[in-house]
């Protein structure tokens, strides 16, 4: 297959795993230049199969964009050629000449001059380096050629490849490698097919220099001993379209849960079981093959399974089945919209089935218990029946011939007793067919619930939600504050007054640290067209004197409580994406901060992504309750681009220490909050103003984006 010159294998098997996962993407190289193949009847043939994969050597740095290949160690490639036909010609300038052999070559361009060429070199049995030289190929006839070119490294590193700062170089350079097929006529070399590969870094220093790039995607959760990653995970694939992909097997110690609360669900209607036990029954459960090209690519290592037909499954179950896009299997053949099968839904079929099976068998058990009342009916007739026979042949034997006359009167009245035998004879007959049957519908269960927990074991769930639509957008008032509101002229006079960043040390709302700040997401609409929002600066309308509502030491109207009061202001106020706090530094000297009432304005960065998640975490030191009392949208930026994946919608109260709500700040141009946290069954957001500070705390926070 291939000439060994110049080329040395790593000497190692690469897993059905690592060929699952392709590091980098390629595109077709100076498309120009190629040549055409032609057989020995001087017909051109198809275009040659090409595909190109980096098996090893290359990992992606998410703050670098880039994949990054350290200069020391070695990468390797494999490459699948496919020829339709038997090529004897190339075409050159002159014409056709007869192809001598073919080679595959391996060299590096750099980005900036695409004309320069990086020697590759590849590193030999006494670990010295030297410069990789063409492998010769050999290229069957409608055959599948793969050729593994191992132990490559890079001759030299790009420039300015060091961060400056923990952030990348602007002058950073980048190398591309190529990989070409070339045929050979008359010591002429002509390019026949070649790939390209996206832009790559390439270092000379160790690893552990840099930071690890896992850091930036990957953040220590709140619960200990825990991580979290914002953002699809992919294993043993680089293009996950669901929250985990995992290409090959899964193995589960636990169990696997799912919400099922009916307090999250609505629309709530039982099922017609008869109807799942007949789609149930159109199912063909069948044994079957994967095909090896396939099942390499997507890291499947038992080839022989048993299961369902997706197309079969499409026509009785429509939306237990999704189109995924495109599979390339190994040997460059595409699958168009692979379907893949929600197991979830044929389990929860399944156990409708059941459910309709269990019935016919309590209706087969009634039926069964009257058979057997009827069949000790009919045997007590038999035995009457069998007494009254004897008792008329003995009859003539004691009696007179004129005795015998009233004997033969009765003697039809006798012949219809004959009758409960054939009765009986049927009825057993019906009792056994019964029975069997009863029998097969017991096998048909233990089979079915047998089917039930091996789908129940292969189970995966699918999560998705439709994006919703712009009249989603409106203002949640809340009418539960019996207080005087002001209109946010009194905000927004005193921002004028003030320094953009009037607050201590110039503090703002920033993703900066772990998101890239090169792009603003200010809002498109002018600031003298933005309407008329109900951005309410919810202040008392008068002081709160504690002398109206204290008569003679006592308070009126108090709940009965004990005289040590529970504090109800907050420990500590965070945005748990960044990390960020949200103290005192945010209050303006035109608002209110303290006695129970507290105005928290804070601005939003202007680079700070519109469809980025905010959660909001509030604690606090007693066990305590906190309500939303009221939320205030303002104006949306990029209505038309937003496009929301999940729900966001945060429950109207939390209790405990710890309390998270996820508010949709990012999106807007402002947004306003009104947190009321109290003594759980002492006070909520209809209690009485004049109690703030004794009975709870009220927090109001004004999220602005920073764009001016």
């Amino acid at each position: 297959m291939m000439d060994g010159h110049g080329y040395e294998s790593d000497e190692q098997t690469v897993s059905s795993i690592d060929k699952c996962y392709q590091s980098l993407t390629w595109k077709p190289f100076q498309t120009s230049n190629w040549s055409s193949l032609y057989n020995a009847l001087s017909q051109q043939i198809p275009a040659v199969g090409y595909q190109v994969i980096t098996d090893k050597g290359f990992n992606f740095s998410t703050v670098d964009d880039a994949y990054v290949c350290q200069k020391k160690n070695h990468f390797q490639v494999t490459v699948h050629i496919r020829v339709l036909g038997n090529p004897k010609y190339v075409k050159t300038q002159l014409g056709l000449n007869p192809v001598d052999n073919f080679y595959l070559r391996v060299f590096g361009v750099k980005v900036e001059a695409m004309n320069q060429a990086i020697t590759i070199e590849q590193s030999q049995s006494d670990r010295s380096k030297r410069p990789f030289n063409p492998v010769t190929v050999t290229l069957p006839p409608d055959q599948v050629t793969k050729v593994t070119l191992g132990r490559l490294h890079f001759s030299e590193t790009t420039a300015n490849n060091m961060r400056k700062k923990g952030k990348p170089n602007p002058d950073q350079r980048y190398f591309m490698l190529v990989v070409g097929l070339y045929a050979v006529s008359k010591e002429e070399s002509y390019l026949v097919v070649a790939h390209v590969s996206e832009r790559i870094i390439v270092r000379a220093s160790n690893p552990g220099q840099f930071e690890n790039d896992n850091d930036v995607l990957w953040q220590k959760g709140h619960v200990p001993e825990t991580v979290v990653s914002h953002g699809r995970v992919g294993i043993n694939t680089d293009s996950p379209d669901e929250a985990l992909v995992v290409c090959g097997n899964v193995k589960v110690m636990g169990t696997v849960m799912h919400p099922s609360d009916s307090r999250a669900k609505r629309n709530i209607q039982e099922v017609d079981s008869m109807e799942q036990l007949r789609r149930i029954a159109q199912m063909r459960l069948v044994e079957y093959d994967y095909r090896p090209e396939f099942a390499s690519v997507m890291g499947i290592d038992s080839l022989h399974e048993t299961g369902i037909i997706a197309q079969e499954v499409r026509n009785v179950l429509p939306h237990a089945v999704k189109q995924t896009g495109n599979v390339t299997c190994q040997n460059g053949e595409t699958i168009e919209n692979l379907l893949m099968v929600d197991k979830d839904q044929i389990f929860m079929e399944n156990v409708g089935a059941v459910k309709q099976l269990c019935k016919l068998t309590n209706n087969l058990e009634m039926r069964i218990e009257e058979l057997e009342l009827w069949n000790q009916k009919l045997a007590k007739l038999k035995r009457i029946s069998s007494l009254k026979q004897t008792t008329s042949e003995r009859s003539p034997s004691r009696f007179s011939k004129i005795s015998q006359v009233p004997l033969q009167k009765k003697a039809p009245a006798i012949k219809p007793k004959k009758v409960p035998t054939k009765q009986q004879q049927c009825s057993k007959r019906i009792f056994q067919t019964t029975v069997i049957a009863l029998i097969s519908v017991m096998a048909l269960c233990a089979l079915t619930i047998s089917t039930l927990y091996i789908l129940y074991v292969q189970e995966e769930a699918i999560e998705r939600e439709p994006p919703p639509t712009q009249n989603n957008f409106t203002d949640i008032a809340s009418s539960l504050i019996p207080s005087v509101y002001t209109t946010m002229t009194a905000i927004k006079n005193s921002m004028s007054t003030t320094t953009p960043h009037s607050s201590a040390e110039g503090q703002e709302i920033s993703f900066c640290d772990i998101l890239p700040c090169d792009q603003e997401y200010c809002c498109s609409i002018q600031q003298s067209k933005m309407r008329d929002m109900s951005y309410e600066k919810w202040l008392y309308s008068e002081p709160r004197n504690l002398s109206k509502v204290e008569t003679n030491g006592k308070w009126h109207n108090k709940p009965g409580f004990s005289s040590d009061w529970i504090d109800t202001s907050i420990s500590s106020m965070q945005i748990m994406e960044n990390q960020q706090v949200i103290s005192r530094h945010f209050c303006r000297k035109s608002l209110q901060c303290g006695s129970g009432i507290y105005f928290y304005a804070i601005p939003v960065n202007k680079y700070t992504p519109i469809n980025l998640r905010i959660t909001l975490e509030i604690n606090t030191t007693e066990p305590l309750i906190i309500y939303q009392c009221r939320m205030t949208l303002g104006n949306i930026c990029n209505r038309g681009t937003y496009n929301r994946k999940k729900r966001e919608a945060s429950p109207e109260s939390t209790q405990g220490l710890q309390h998270q709500w996820i508010l949709p700040v990012a999106r807007l141009f402002d947004s306003e909050y009104h947190f009321r946290v109290a003594t759980p069954d002492l006070a909520n957001c209809s209690t009485d103003q004049h109690f703030a500070g004794i009975l709870y705390t009220d927090y109001f926070l004004y999220f602005y984006r920073e764009c001016n």
